[in-house]
């Protein structure tokens, strides 16, 4: 019987580093090097300096770190929020949220260096060989390490440094942890105060009430205008011309060779094509909210055990998720919840649902509720083939080589269009399209571009004619600013039926409320509240006990200031002592009833509570630390850096 292979992992880790590169290798990098730092990238000319995208006190941020720093972050997205991935990137500003965290690392380590902070290699090379990603068989293993770091376009010593900063942080954030302490009786006030349920009473007076007799003179519109002239400002506003380098689109020809197929599937197989057991469920939500009395928790139990009787029965599922579900992400598609591995739900359903059997329908209690629950799949753990990993494969390297594509395209076409080239005639070439928006402003439509924040910041800064790279990383844009411009007030004449209609909105507001005030003025003490309300011909409404931290009012929508005011009522029942206002309408308050929870409601809630409690604080005190390291340091950001590169034609 052969002995099991032992490594030596401070060995293994040195030897990447010594042999990642032969000494040729090595001086070829080295002479290319010197020819960069020499004559600058680009063709910029002699001496062609690399501006830092960043400083922190005095020590300089890259733009190569920050494209890394994107790639990562990026790539996080995408592991987080799989098919959604490329809708949720279009709303983040993926090189700013990287700046900011190279800030906050260098802060970090800074700080550390200053509190005698370090991680020792052994600490180093012990948390590595502890990650499951780099272990076979329970075991660190060399090739493995080698295979995820290489897939990940990462060297040795760059992971490494990466990882050693990350402990340092996290031993930080540890000591910063620490120092947060909460009591009972803090973690009991928090409760009440994010449960404590307020009954209301209110009377509306609708400002669309009073509209229909008003009729402002021009005189009367036009100081009215004069008055609020900056209120019909209208936002800067540009035309843009863009060509979108998408990888699948420019390398939709390209089929790789078999060859670079088998290499792609040997070098993933334990991780890409490797699936643990996952199983396919649909689910129908009867929630219980935070803080629920014993009453709600039992009426929310007979309804789902209700719904469940009605699966149960043969009742179309899909159908019953629509029309009882509380979760408004997947009720319209029949409660479906996709496929999903161990540790990606919380833990009593991942319990229930994975020792079901396909076709059966139970019900599972969690922190959110009643779940009704079906099991459409089970899918067992198993490693892809190479024919059924195929398809996948070659759509990674067809985007691989797209990318590469896009990259050299997006600089050849720019270098053109700077040259006088028209982007229609050089996108045509490639047999991709040139976008041609209309004029738009920040959040208006723009002919598909507004999707990519990125884009939409770039495009802002520059001025009319000149031409420039966008670069998201993958997929790039070339950009031209056709037209600006710039924000203005309009003459009266281009929209007087605007200022009319808003004057008329303005002294229908101002009505309402007049009215509500001599209305409040009569009630004296809750006994005259519904008198008041009779003698002018209100309607009260009723609303129910509702959650006070939620700042909504069911009914009416957002209103904290309702909220929070009924806090301060003193007694019960109770009027607010004021007229309050909401899209243009004035109301009348009554605080019916207010309750904070029960103590046996605490003690169910204690534990778990106090846990969250104590994460919220910790997590709170951590961004003050950061803002206050923020506050002392020296930082400079080259914003223009970080939206587009190219110059004006």
């Amino acid at each position: 019987m052969e002995k099991p292979v032992k490594y030596d992992i401070a060995a293994m880790l040195e030897g990447i580093r010594r042999y990642q590169y032969s000494w040729q290798v090595q001086v070829t990098f080295a002479f290319l090097a010197l020819i960069m730092a020499f004559w600058g990238f680009g063709g910029g000319g002699l001496f062609n300096t690399v501006h830092p995208i960043a400083t922190v006190n005095g020590r300089q941020i890259l733009g190569d770190q920050v494209d890394r720093e994107a790639t990562q972050l990026r790539q996080a997205v995408q592991q987080m929020y799989g098919a959604a991935a490329p809708t949720m990137l279009k709303t983040i500003n993926i090189r700013q949220e990287a700046v900011d965290r190279l800030i906050e690392q260098q802060l970090i380590g800074e700080e550390a260096r200053h509190l005698g902070i370090s991680i020792s290699d052994e600490a180093l090379q012990d948390k590595i060989a502890k990650e499951p990603v780099f272990q076979r068989d329970g075991q660190f293993d060399f090739d493995t390490y080698q295979d995820v770091l290489r897939n990940n376009n990462l060297q040795p010593s760059e992971y490494e440094n990466g990882e050693r900063d990350r402990m340092i942080a996290e031993t930080l954030r540890h000591m910063i942890d620490t120092g947060v302490q909460v009591s009972d009786d803090e973690a009991r006030h928090a409760y009440n105060l994010r449960n404590e349920r307020i009954g209301l009473r209110y009377a509306e007076i609708p400002f669309s009430d009073f509209t229909a007799k008003i009729s402002p003179t021009e005189s009367q519109i036009a100081d009215y205008y004069k008055k609020n002239a900056e209120q019909f400002r209208e936002p800067e506003r540009v035309k843009l011309l863009y060509v979108h380098y998408e990888p699948l689109v420019l390398a939709a020809k390209y089929t790789p060779p078999d060859k670079e197929i088998q290499g792609y599937f040997n070098r993933n197989a334990k991780t890409r094509f490797t699936h643990p057991d996952q199983v396919h469920a649909r689910h129908i939500l009867i929630a219980v909210p935070a803080g629920a009395t014993d009453n709600e928790k039992a009426a929310a139990k007979t309804k789902a055990l209700d719904v469940l009787k009605q699966a149960q029965s043969g009742g179309d599922f899909a159908k019953l998720a629509a029309k009882y579900s509380d979760d408004p992400s997947n009720k319209l598609q029949g409660g479906d919840l996709g496929s999903f591995g161990r540790g990606q739900m919380v833990k009593p359903f991942e319990d229930a649902v994975f020792a079901m059997k396909p076709g059966q329908i139970t019900m599972v209690e969690t922190r959110f509720g009643f779940h009704i629950v079906k099991l459409e799949e089970f899918k067992p753990a198993h490693t892809d083939t190479i024919a059924e990993a195929k398809p996948k494969i070659i759509d990674e390297l067809r985007t691989q080589a797209g990318a590469k594509l896009g990259r050299v395209a997006a600089q050849e076409d720019l270098t053109a269009a700077l040259a006088g080239a028209g982007l229609q005639e050089l996108a045509k070439k490639r047999g991709i399209d040139a976008v041609e928006t209309p004029l738009f402003a920040q959040g208006e439509p723009a002919g598909g571009a507004e999707r990519d924040r990125e884009l939409m910041e770039a495009a802002f800064k520059l001025e009319a004619g000149q031409v420039a790279i966008v670069p998201e990383k993958g997929a790039p844009y070339v950009i031209k600013l056709l037209a600006k411009q710039p924000s203005r007030i309009p003459a009266l004449k281009e929209i007087e039926p605007q200022v009319r209609e808003a004057l008329i909105r303005s002294t229908a507001e101002a009505e309402a409320s007049q009215q509500a005030d001599k209305i409040l003025a009569t009630i004296k003490s809750p006994a005259d509240f519904d008198k008041a309300a009779a003698a002018n011909k209100l309607a009260i409404k009723n609303v129910d006990p509702f959650l006070r931290a939620d700042h909504r009012v069911p009914g009416i929508g957002e209103f904290p200031e309702v909220t929070d005011a009924a806090a301060a009522v003193p007694a019960i029942p109770g009027l607010i002592d004021r007229v309050m206002e909401n899209g243009g309408n004035s109301y009348l308050l009554e605080v019916a009833s207010r309750a904070e929870p029960a103590d046996d409601e605490w003690k169910s809630a204690q534990k778990s509570f106090m846990q969250e409690y104590v994460e919220q604080r910790r997590a709170q005190a951590w961004t003050r630390f950061l803002d206050q390291l923020k506050d002392q340091a020296r930082i400079q950001i080259d914003s223009d850096q970080l939206a587009s590169t190219g110059s004006s034609t």
